[in-house]
């Protein structure tokens, strides 16, 4: 194509980049240091002042532009190390709160434990809960090669739990208290009346002892322990205590309701009694009701 079609087309264009070039040209000649400044550079550099300043103006800016974007990336770096700190040390800082509950609760269970030293026991902790409503059990991470046998009593810092209802080699599976199946010779611990403590598992009251007599002297509070009765559990075991006391249909005999002693709701370690010195607890005398 012709030079002067380009010329045409573009000469706004080589225009404004001739006088920026000279523009520039002239700033950096009059910006030099001189001792003396004649009459046509001192108005020369008057009348470039408000473009050099407009020029100086827009370069800071975009100076300050790009500074800002590099400082809101840093920002930006900065707050997502920030948050995964925070999300590790929240991690770390729950793990150490588990830790701390749990060594609180095993505390309680080795002191409890030095209690009784009558007793044989094994420390086992809760793997599995199949709660419903007839049944209650829990499944425990010990069995035969522990020396775990079924019947035998388990219990926690609080009370009473339940006995081993079935076992393998490495876990056992613990009837509750609380289950339909479960009956528990029982005792007052203020009159020594005896009754039998069977679970009500789906129902209101869920632990009941019954067959008291008629005329039998019950209190709210009254405390509910083990019998001995029947071979299996070990007599003064605690069951819970008296929340109420309602006479039979008939009126022939009445019933205590029990507060469970042993928080059932929140198990996670208990106590398998492996033999005691109780003789009562070896002694297979009737009057456990025969468990179904």
């Amino acid at each position: 194509m012709p030079l002067g079609w380009w010329w045409q087309r573009y000469r706004k264009f080589f225009q404004l980049a001739l006088a920026v070039i000279l523009l520039i040209t002239a700033i950096s000649l009059f910006n030099r240091e001189k001792d003396r400044l004649f009459l046509p550079e001192t108005a020369l550099r008057s009348a470039l002042a408000p473009v050099q300043g407009f020029v100086q103006g827009v370069s800071d800016r975009f100076k300050g532009m790009l500074a800002g974007i590099v400082e809101l990336q840093e920002l930006r770096e900065e707050n997502q190390r920030l948050r995964e700190e925070l999300e590790r040390r929240e991690f770390v800082y729950s793990l150490l709160l588990e830790v701390r509950a749990e060594n609180t609760r095993l505390l309680k269970l080795i002191n409890f434990k030095e209690t009784i030293p009558q007793y044989d026991t094994l420390a086992a902790r809760i793997i599995a809960r199949e709660p419903g409503n007839w049944y209650n059990t829990v499944t425990i991470n010990k069995g035969t090669r522990d020396g775990v046998q079924v019947n035998m009593p388990v219990i926690t810092h609080g009370g009473l739990v339940g006995r081993v209802s079935s076992v393998t080699s490495r876990q056992a599976e613990v009837l509750l208290l609380l289950d339909q199946r479960s009956a528990v010779g029982g005792m007052l611990q203020r009159t020594r009346e005896t009754g039998i403590v069977r679970g009500f598992a789906g129902e209101e009251e869920t632990l009941r002892m019954i067959y008291l007599p008629r005329d039998a002297e019950v209190q709210i509070g009254d405390n509910v322990v083990t019998s001995g009765l029947g071979g299996i559990f070990p007599k003064g075991l605690l069951i819970g205590t008296v929340a109420e006391v309602k006479t039979e249909e008939y009126g022939l005999a009445q019933y205590a309701v029990i507060e469970a002693a042993a928080d059932f709701e929140h198990l996670e370690e208990v106590l398998v009694i492996l033999s005691s010195q109780d003789e009562g607890a070896a002694g297979g005398e009737a009057g456990e009701e025969p468990e179904e």
